[in-house]
C-alpha cells in the first residue's frame, strides 16, 4: 500500500478506530464480559458500553496501543513507517515524522517491534522466498 492509499483508508481517528473495532469484533460488537451484542458508544472516551452489564469495552485492549494517550491515527503511521522500509525507522525519525516527543516515538518503535518479533515467532514461511533479489525453496 502507497502512502495516497494509506491516508485515504487511515488518515483520520474515525476510520482508525472502526478498523480496530472491524478487527476485534468481525460480527459486530460482543461484549467481552457477558457476551450480548447490543452497545452504546461513548464517543467522549472512546469506549463501547454493553447495554447489558454496562462494562467498557475499547478497541485498544489487549493491543499495543492500550490505555495510550497518542492519537490512533499517529500510532498507524509509525507502524506504515516501521513496515515500509526492510531497515525500520529509529525513534528520532518517526518523531519528526508524526511529531511527538522523543520518548514516545521510542516508546511506540519498542511496542511495534515487540509486536512484529512475536508475530514473527508464529509464522511459519513456506513456498518460494524471495528475500533482496535471493530465492529459497524451488518452484512447485
Amino acid at each position: 500500500m502507497d502512502m495516497m492509499e494509506f491516508i485515504e483508508n487511515y488518515g483520520t481517528e474515525e476510520q482508525c478506530r472502526q478498523h480496530l473495532f472491524n478487527v476485534r469484533w468481525p460480527e459486530g460488537f460482543t461484549c467481552p464480559k457477558c457476551g450480548h451484542r447490543e452497545y452504546f458508544d461513548v464517543a467522549s472516551r472512546g469506549l463501547y458500553q454493553c447495554k447489558s452489564c454496562k462494562y467498557q469495552a475499547s478497541v485498544t485492549a489487549g493491543t499495543i496501543m492500550d490505555k495510550t494517550k497518542t492519537p490512533l491515527r499517529k500510532w498507524f503511521l509509525a507502524i506504515y513507517f516501521m513496515s515500509e522500509d526492510k531497515r525500520g525507522i529509529s525513534a528520532l525519525s518517526l518523531k519528526g515524522k508524526i511529531k511527538v516527543a522523543y520518548q514516545t516515538a521510542w516508546s511506540m518503535c519498542q511496542k511495534i517491534r515487540q509486536a512484529m518479533g512475536e508475530r514473527d515467532t508464529n509464522c511459519k514461511l513456506s513456498g518460494i522466498v524471495e528475500l533482496d533479489e535471493a530465492f529459497f525453496g524451488s518452484p512447485a
